[in-house]
């Protein structure tokens, strides 16, 4: 059953035709040295491992660990997954790769797009990571993706302890194009509720196909446009996104755009993440010092909370939107980024 993917990673269950490849994954000498040597040498063995291990429990508790393959071949590199270990009340992620496709961000890759569908799919809001204290490599990777070191456990009684990890998950996530027809329902049903607040109407945004919503939610780490949604229960309940000005004199601005959560949601907090989520990535996007937005002049509880995440207003545009026979104003708002500007003499 596939579970996610990546721009190059594709993730599913496991099933007993993958034995071969449990073989060689676990008696990689790396394998056995920084995890454990589960004595797995025969097919039979890997297809005893796999049935009281990652199949049962995907079977006991809708996750476990996971092939990782390349999508362009298909070929099994590693493994990938949510555990629940005994004795531990928090959900582990563990992973382990071929050494061939070391160092070629294929375990982040992989274990940041497993956490995100643990937040789609489950409202998983904490995860931890426990890690042999030599393994340096998976270390620094834990703490690239925000992993803090909590406490030495042990994770069999008479065994050396070992270092945990921890990370509280943010509700909100990138979107894909999996996510397309999701996105879609909500931006429509913004547009009919709300026609003041969105300069699209829902009838141009009804008539475009599904491809056109994909293809806004496609694109790698620099896309010109990334959009992030906020799940609750598994539902997409929040949208927000950011475009990137690619011209050369424009290129420290992003703009905040199509900022929506319905209404039974409001009272989650989930607005506060996904703005705040947006001004993290446009931090993250190198040479981007401003984010700026404009909301309807009159909404105060949007513009309330931009102003809460650091939003200042500039101006009022008037006439900015057609709603019917009449127009609504157009508040402008820009929030810096703490990056140093240097203004023009000239203003």
């Amino acid at each position: 059953m596939h579970i996610c993917e990546t721009e190059r990673l594709r993730i599913r269950h496991f099933t007993e035709d993958d034995a071969a490849f449990i073989v060689r994954l676990l008696n990689e000498p790396s394998f056995i040295r920084h995890i454990s040597d589960k004595g797995v040498r025969t097919l039979d063995d890997a297809v005893a491992y796999l049935r009281k291990g990652p199949m049962a429990s995907v079977q006991i508790h809708g996750f476990g660990l996971s092939r990782v393959e390349l999508k362009a071949t298909g070929e099994a590199i590693g493994m990938c997954g949510l555990i629940q270990r005994p004795n531990f009340d928090d959900v582990d992620v563990g992973y382990a790769f071929l050494p061939e496709f070391w160092s070629q961000g294929y375990a982040s890759e992989a274990t940041r797009a497993v956490l995100d569908a643990a937040v789609r799919e489950r409202g998983l809001r904490r995860v931890i990571a426990v890690v042999n204290p030599d393994n340096m490599a998976s270390i620094r990777m834990l703490e690239k993706l925000g992993f803090r070191f909590e406490r030495m456990v042990q994770l069999v009684a008479g065994e050396p302890e070992i270092r945990q990890f921890g990370l509280a998950l943010s509700a909100c996530v990138r979107l894909s194009p999996a996510d397309a027809p999701a996105y879609r329902a909500l931006m429509l049903q913004a547009y009919a509720l709300h026609p003041d607040a969105f300069t699209s109407s829902v009838a141009e945004r009804e008539a475009l196909p599904l491809s056109w919503w994909q293809a806004r939610l496609a694109g790698d780490a620099v896309a010109k446009d990334v959009v992030y949604g906020a799940f609750h229960q598994g539902v997409l309940a929040g949208v927000v996104g950011l475009t990137f000005d690619g011209r050369e004199k424009a290129r420290h601005k992003a703009h905040l755009f199509g900022m929506y959560v319905p209404q039974q949601y409001r009272r989650l907090g989930l607005g506060r993440q996904l703005v705040d989520t947006a001004l993290g990535v446009a931090r993250a996007r190198p040479g981007v010092q401003v984010v700026q937005l404009t909301v309807t002049e009159g909404n105060s509880s949007a513009q309330g909370l931009y102003a809460a995440c650091g939003f200042q207003v500039f101006g009022v545009e008037p006439l900015a939107v057609a709603v019917g026979r009449g127009f609504v104003s157009k508040v402008h708002m820009w929030c810096p980024l703490g990056r140093s500007a240097v203004p023009h003499p000239h203003g």
